[in-house]
């Protein structure tokens, strides 16, 4: 089975081994390619922030890229810089984008898709057929590889799957840092940027922002008859402190969802794995375990309040 990553975004101050183990765990025993397509000026993430962080040109970004995937399959890439992004939008996306009438904290979600569309050409312009297709951040810590995910099934069934379960769990959304599938359910990123304006003037409402990128890319994946699903494991998530802050926020936000089986165990030993390797089992994470267990039934009472809404 081939399967393409798409790495797609700004690109993060993350130290090289820490990317690069991450890498290796993801992509455990797969035939894996790899497309990149980020901007020139490295930042960080909004984080809820009111504030857009300083960015910083990186100067070599040829080198830069090469380094980061050195000793993986990276295939092709492309990069462009963001303080021309607003300049070559069309007005339609330009509006949106500088809009005020939307949530600050969505700022970015159209540079988001622009580059996922953007490595999405990549692929498309690439000679090799891929089985599925998981689009990837920069500043993503993988803790179990993806071949762990009934591959097979998320073929078969043409959905698109993201992460949205546990306290993390939001109706009608494409959890935005890691979703992939068939080729068939990826294939709405091929127009997502020309349908934006359209996308964020529909009608429909989930309860975010409508310049969400998460709303968006449900929209589009629906309007293109494309259900989506959840895996049952929380592979990633974003980097934005300590690998402690990390590792409390994933188990809070549970780490597998509910229906337990053969494929849980498995996952559940790698991700032990992953803790020991990272020095990672004492007794504040075994705390934020059993926090997590005792508090696991509250947060799915309130999913309630969205089914009223």
């Amino acid at each position: 089975m081939k399967i393409a990553l798409l790495f797609s975004g700004q690109l993060r101050p993350l130290p090289h081994d820490l990317f690069k183990n991450s890498l290796q765990t993801l992509t455990k025993d797969l035939d894996c390619s790899i497309f990149s397509y980020c901007w020139r000026e490295q930042g960080k993430s909004l984080n809820h922030q009111k504030k857009i962080s300083k960015t910083n040109l990186i100067l070599n970004i040829n080198d830069h890229i090469n380094y980061m995937f050195d000793g993986f399959n990276l295939v092709n890439y492309g990069f462009e810089s963001f303080k021309e992004f607003d300049f070559f939008l069309s007005e339609k996306h330009k509006i949106i984008f500088n809009s005020n009438k939307y949530h600050f904290g969505t700022i970015n979600s159209l540079p988001q898709i622009y580059t996922m569309h953007k490595c999405f050409q990549l692929l498309e312009k690439s000679n090799e057929k891929f089985d599925l297709i998981f689009r990837c951040r920069f500043d993503s810590i993988y803790i179990h590889p993806i071949k762990l995910f009934p591959l097979n099934k998320i073929l078969n069934d043409n959905c698109l799957y993201n992460i949205n379960f546990g306290r993390a769990y939001y109706p009608n959304r494409v959890y935005d840092i890691f979703f992939g599938g068939s080729r068939k359910s990826m294939n709405f990123l091929k127009t997502i940027w020309s349908d934006v304006p359209i996308l964020v003037n529909n009608q429909f409402s989930n309860g975010l922002d409508s310049r969400d990128s998460c709303r968006i890319l449900f929209l589009a994946a629906n309007l293109d008859n494309i259900k989506v699903k959840s895996f049952n494991s929380r592979i990633c998530d974003v980097l934005r402190n300590s690998h402690y802050e990390y590792t409390k926020y994933l188990i809070s936000s549970h780490l597998l969802k509910m229906n337990f089986n053969l494929r849980s165990l498995r996952t559940i030993k790698s991700i032990s794995q992953w803790l020991k390797k990272n020095n990672l089992i004492n007794i504040k994470i075994l705390l934020v375990f059993i926090k997590a267990f005792i508090y696991m039934p509250i947060s799915y009472i309130k999913r309630i309040r969205y089914f009223k809404s």
